[in-house]
């Protein structure tokens, strides 16, 4: 950096921290009027955007699991299962492996609060399946995988993926109180199966996984009209009261009870299935580098946003800036909104930057592969953003930091990273099936800015 940039760059630093307001500029402590610096807005950058395909995320490691199927009438059939370890609650050596089981029922409780996202009506058809294969805690599992299970052995249930339960589940000589959530009625098959393992399975989870490792719960509708379907958010690794955790009760000698129950967040695995994409949608992941008036984001690794930021530079034509404030605006489209609806916008979206940049010597130009392994500077800020505002509709992003670097080293570096930012609904926190419909017309990128004396 020669010593002219190095001076702008160090009185730009020093005007952006001891600033202040006054009368609607931007004031330096100790100065007069005649010297201050003018404050400038603009809202009139241009903001390109197109729907990208999402990358495979994480499906162990989070804080719920989503189970269901749905086609949303916009972005059409989607699907989400999940795979989890069966654990040990109270080892047994001398347990009764010889006797025929009574039944066997499984239970996971729902989620309090958001824990639904589509149709609740809907009659959603459900297979237990045995795991062949263990979920291991130091693997990660990503959401388009799908762990091995016995597909010739299975327990079927039928009806919405929730109830409010009143009656209470019997354990031992006691009853357990009512929880709501997901109630299945294991096959007389995997019951026994359940109950005749070698007696070392019901001592150590290591013996435990090597004759039943766990359950895989697979949605089966493939047909269901738009509009149809959802998704229930659930809880598999909370160990709380016995009532209240997800657990397998085996049943036998008429009052005797075995629970199972299950591991912690790495050894439960949510899997998503998202498509086939309607045409329009398609032709945007075809040809992402048009700009487009309206773009989708979808959760369980289906679909993200990609905004671009062309006329950037523009704003250090004559001298590099200091940012005092960046926010994006995006607003939801018309009429699909509202929280009484459905398919609600979602509740939280995130913006990622490209992690990976290359160089197309064809085009001759950078390219920015479409991951997303870091939020932006600012994302670790409370005033970020990315709330949805119902009143509004609309996702407002502070993007201060993120912008005044890609400035600072495309003129004090002479280097671009201008690759825009992916938005993106999170896999975590909240956990849902939702997704969002941006309208681009109203799209707005706002920046408050001053320029060097």
């Amino acid at each position: 950096m020669n010593s002219t940039r190095l001076g702008l760059f160090l009185l730009l630093a020093l005007s952006w921290a001891a600033c202040k307001p006054e009368d609607g500029n931007i004031a330096l402590d100790g100065q007069g009027n005649a010297n201050q610096l003018t404050l400038f807005r603009s809202d009139t950058f241009s903001v390109y955007a197109s729907t990208v395909r999402e990358d495979s995320l994480p499906g162990n490691g989070l804080s719920y699991a989503l189970i269901g199927a749905m086609n949303d009438p916009v972005l059409g059939p989607s699907r989400s299962s999940l795979f989890a370890s069966i654990s040990l609650i109270e080892p047994n050596s001398n347990f009764p492996n010889t006797n025929q089981a009574d039944s066997a029922v499984l239970f996971i409780p729902v989620v309090e609060g958001l824990n639904f996202y589509g149709n609740r009506g809907t009659e959603q058809v459900l297979r237990v399946h045995p795991l062949t294969e263990d979920i291991l805690s130091g693997k990660t599992r990503y959401q388009h995988e799908t762990p091995a299970y016995n597909e010739g052995v299975y327990s079927e249930y039928r009806g919405p993926l929730f109830s409010l339960y009143r009656d209470s589940l019997p354990y031992r000589k006691t009853k357990l109180a009512p929880e709501s959530g997901l109630r299945i009625t294991l096959s007389k098959e995997m019951a026994q199966q359940l109950m005749s393992m070698p007696k070392a399975a019901y001592t150590t989870n290591d013996e435990l996984a090597k004759y039943f490792p766990g359950i895989a719960i697979v949605p089966q509708n493939t047909d269901m009209a738009p509009g149809a379907g959802g998704f229930g958010v659930f809880d598999i690794h909370t160990v709380g009261s016995l009532a209240y955790r997800a657990k397998i009760l085996l049943y036998y000698d008429d009052t005797s009870t075995f629970v199972f129950g299950f591991d912690g967040k790495t050894q439960a695995c949510t899997s998503g299935k998202i498509g086939p994409h309607p045409t329009a949608v398609n032709d945007q992941i075809n040809n992402p580098n048009a700009h487009y008036p309206q773009t989708y984001v979808q959760a369980l690794g289906g679909l993200k946003t990609w905004l671009r930021f062309p006329s950037l530079y523009s704003l250090i034509e004559t001298g590099n800036v200091a940012i005092n404030k960046a926010e994006l605006v995006l607003y939801t489209a018309p009429n699909w909104w509202s929280s009484s609806n459905a398919f609600y916008a979602a509740p939280r979206l995130n913006l990622f930057q490209p992690a990976s940049v290359g160089y197309d010597s064809t085009a001759q130009q950078l390219v920015f592969f479409s991951d997303r392994n870091s939020l932006i500077e600012d994302g670790t800020a409370a005033a970020f953003g990315g709330i949805y505002n119902e009143s509004s509709q609309s996702y407002r992003f502070v993007i201060t930091r993120h912008l005044q670097n890609l400035l600072n080293n495309s003129w004090f570096q002479d280097k671009s990273y201008n690759g825009g930012l992916y938005l993106c609904v999170p896999s975590d926190q909240p956990v849902l099936g939702a997704r969002s419909i941006i309208d681009h017309s109203k799209t707005k990128l706002i920046i408050t800015y001053t320029k060097p004396n």
